[in-house]
């Protein structure tokens, strides 16, 4: 605790007796947050405590010497003592959440451990007179921290404080809501919900406060911003996670604490036995939901290593309607969000509909009898590399899918990316394949060294072949003229797998000016040619050749995933995209086909699916005809919402026609 008095902080710690949680979930919490509390505990109890006579404290708190003022409460007596800083702060006012969320970028994890720690707090301290002040985005501050050396104060996200106000009564902080006509009877729950939006978007809430507004109309429209801004997916960007959305939608749903509804003529046991109800409900729809998000990411160890905010930095934001922009020319409003158009949001509604198909696939596989499987499907991606530190590496459905990496360009042991092309298709393939390992080849710094860099994808084969064990090899790019290195690796690594070995490659994006690129028209390898979401072969595709029967597409226009040094999604177009989606579906199916024990029918045909004809013998079933003749459109919308017998009928019949 810090309180601030003229041109000074004066850093305060209390400890009070505290209740603890006896609800049904296992409770986590961060390692170091009641280990402290018990090792300052036993530090105080070791000293000597000298008590606060009347009139005493106001002295203490102002004295304005460089040391912690340790408060505790023993047999009803006020005690104190002194202990060196903790922390050393600057002397100048607070910076608040909201302020913070407007000019600086909060990475994922700072933004899931900070909504964590604050929710935490209010359900630690929800019955208590810390709650009877205004917990929002205002009065939840930061506290710039200095050292020895001069630096400028830095600021930790994992480090809030909360600005308190005792003196004042607010309606908006009573436990149940006393304002006629509100929507929302806990205004303590949906302040806090609002907050959670706030992290989540990165964004202030917009108020739209008029002079004569009544204080139901003021905290109903806010309730009703923040219910949606959680259906504008836009607003989200990547911070994609299902189970913190849910947090969000029970503090800010009026009928979530009716469990345990507020009842004004009730005796004092049986509104506190509410209030505890309503405190348990508070802690199982919305802390544990947000430690059990920690823990899966592992985000909840050393949280405190996260490092301080950097320097502030415009943030893209959405414009609301009938808003002026305010400030100087030196405050600019950050520019709003470019419109999506309206090939971008169909890629993104396509990707989002084979997110549906693999959902559904893990959904219904105990109940129809299949198996895990003892080895997950392992796709190599050649590319540039890849930008680890992007945000979507951060999400948990990706977390630990990242199995190696080899770099043959500088050599280093860490992924990097220079370019951005290797990230967005890593990225790609992991979204589009969920229960596949990926394993990522850095063959060139960018695209145009490709031409100089055959030796590289040689390599790369080969290693992912041998060392990796990789079930699909899938390489976005392409040369004008056959390489003898890579179809000598290519058919090395056919031997020496048994053919049973996937390589996708990127048909070429010149249109009918040249022919299909090299390694695509190779004999062993799947070319991909590009469509846009509704089928058509874009323009940019080569002519299929005379000896071939039919191509494949897929969506490969305006399809977005992650970038190299990029906080934002990237919208890219080509074979190079279509490739990765591609290889992604194969991964998903293979890891679909794996599944199916012997007593399944079929399962003497399925490992037919590791070879090249076994795959297009799939792809064949499962695409539909284009405007084009022999152009075929690869998508699952054929197995979405199928009984498993018709599923695995269409794949296994065609596995099994071999």
């Amino acid at each position: 605790m810090l309180t601030l008095k003229l041109s000074h902080w004066q850093d305060v710690e209390l400890l009070v007796p505290s209740s603890s949680y006896t609800g049904n979930k296992k409770r986590a919490r961060f390692a170091d947050a009641d280990d402290d509390k018990e090792q300052h505990a036993n530090i105080i109890s070791a000293k000597r405590m000298l008590r606060v006579d009347q009139g005493q404290f106001c002295s203490l708190i102002t004295l304005g010497a460089n040391w912690r003022l340790c408060l505790s409460i023993q047999d009803g007596e006020l005690l104190h003592c002194f202990k060196p800083l903790k922390q050393v702060v600057a002397h100048v006012p607070g910076i608040s959440l909201a302020k913070i969320l407007s000019k600086f970028h909060l990475t994922a994890r700072m933004k899931l451990v900070l909504a964590y720690i604050i929710a935490y707090s209010v359900w630690q301290y929800y019955d208590s007179d810390w709650m009877k002040t205004k917990w929002t985005s205002e009065t939840i501050q930061f506290m710039k921290e200095s050292n020895t050396s001069g630096d400028q104060g830095k600021l930790f996200t994992w480090k809030p404080y909360l600005s308190v106000h005792f003196n004042e009564e607010d309606p908006e902080c009573y436990e149940y809501n006393k304002i006629v006509g509100a929507v929302h009877d806990y205004p303590r729950i949906q302040a806090l919900g609002i907050m959670l939006v706030e992290l989540g978007t990165g964004l202030p809430l917009h108020k739209d406060e008029k002079p004569s507004q009544p204080l139901a109309a003021k905290v109903n429209n806010e309730l009703f911003t923040a219910f949606n801004y959680t259906r504008d997916e836009k607003r989200w960007g990547d911070f994609d996670y299902p189970d913190y959305m849910s947090a969000v939608r029970h503090c800010l749903e009026p009928d979530t604490f009716n469990q345990a509804p507020y009842v004004a003529e009730s005796s004092t046991r049986e509104w506190k036995e509410g209030l505890k109800r309503r405190r348990n409900i508070l802690y199982d729809k919305v802390v544990f939901p947000l430690e059990d998000l920690l823990q899966g990411t592992k985000w909840m160890e050393d949280f405190t290593k996260i490092p301080p905010l950097d320097k502030p930095s415009k943030v893209t934001t959405i414009q609301e309607p009938n808003v002026a922009p305010q400030g100087s020319s030196e405050h600019k409003v950050p520019k709003p969000k470019k419109k999506r158009t309206r090939s971008e949001t169909a890629a993104s509604k396509w990707l989002s509909r084979l997110k549906g198909f693999n959902r559904e696939l893990v959904q219904v596989a105990p109940a129809v009898g299949l198996s895990d499987v003892s080895r997950r499907v392992r796709i190599a991606i050649l590319d540039t590399g890849c930008d680890d530190n992007a945000p979507f590496f951060f999400s948990p459905d990706v977390e630990g899918r990242l199995k190696d990496w080899k770099d043959w360009v500088d050599g280093s042991d860490q992924p990097e990316d220079c370019h951005g092309h290797g990230t967005h298709l890593v990225s790609l393939v992991l979204k589009c394949a969920p229960k596949a390992d990926i394993y990522v080849a850095r063959v060139a710094k960018s695209p145009d060294q490709l031409l100089d860099s055959s030796e590289n994808v040689a390599k790369a084969i080969s290693w992912a072949s041998r060392e990796w064990e990789a079930d699909i090899i899938s390489m976005s790019f392409g040369f004008a003229d056959e390489q003898p290195c890579i179809s000598d690796a290519i058919r090395e690594a056919l031997y020496q797998r048994k053919d049973s070995i996937l390589f996708f490659a990127a048909a070429s994006n010149f249109g009918a000016n040249d022919r299909e690129m090299f390694p695509a028209r190779h004999d062993s390898v799947i070319s991909i040619r590009g469509t846009n979401a509704n089928g058509d072969f874009e323009d940019f595709n080569p002519p299929r050749r005379e000896d071939e029967a039919a191509v494949f597409g897929t969506l490969g226009l305006d399809v977005p995933s992650a970038w190299a040094n990029s906080d934002e999604e990237v919208y890219k177009s080509g074979t190079s995209v279509a490739t990765g989606i591609a290889a992604g579906i194969a991964g998903c199916l293979l890891g679909y086909i794996s599944s199916h024990p012997p007593e399944k029918p079929f399962y003497t045909s399925k490992y037919r699916a590791w070879t090249r004809r076994g795959m297009l013998a799939i792809f064949r079933v499962l695409s539909s005809n284009s405007l084009k003749v022999g152009y075929l459109y690869l998508t699952v919308w054929d197995l979405i919402g199928k009984s498993e017998d018709v599923r695995w009928a269409k794949l296994g019949g065609a596995l099994s026609e071999l």
